[in-house]
């Protein structure tokens, strides 16, 4: 039996419908941004501007668009000093930090940062990414804090 039309339209757009990745990465409650091969900023979700204080502009920014960051003892960094710069400029992803973001406004925030390389199939790395989890609690700090009753670093 031959058949002579078929319906060759696309099925309703719920039937196995596969979000963009922007979709998906915006559903994420944590803040997180991605960036290209040479560390500029390509994406970032809304938590990430409400924890930076800020919508930096995509493309003009490096490493991360954060206004400042300060190691825990309170020295400003330079941008080749934040973590993702630290992860590509070792080739790996890197762990165990904490860091203190500063808002535009002044107001401060203690982080633990999660930078990641995004390599191809190759091995080439060819993006990165860090999700940064906020520490709410003084608690919850490690040690390292030279005077840990100082409460201005959190928010």
């Amino acid at each position: 039996m031959f058949i002579d039309e078929c319906d060759l339209s696309p099925p309703d757009r719920g039937w196995n419908f596969e979000p963009s990745r922007a979709e998906l990465l915006q559903k994420i409650s944590a803040p997180l941004y991605t960036t290209d091969a040479e560390g500029w900023l390509t994406y970032y979700n809304d938590a990430a501007a409400e924890l930076w204080g800020r919508h930096p502009v995509i493309g003009e920014e490096r490493w991360c668009g954060s206004w400042r960051i300060y190691d825990t003892d309170g020295k400003l960094l330079a941008r080749e000093q934040w973590p993702l710069s630290v992860a590509f400029k070792q080739s790996r992803a890197v762990r165990g930090l904490q860091a203190v973001l500063e808002q535009p406004d002044g107001t401060r925030v203690l982080v633990i940062p999660h930078p990641t390389l995004l390599r191809d199939r190759s091995g080439i790395v060819v993006a990165g990414s860090n999700i940064l989890l906020k520490i709410a609690q003084p608690s919850a700090l490690h040690s390292q804090f030279s005077d840990p009753s100082n409460t201005e670093l959190w928010v």
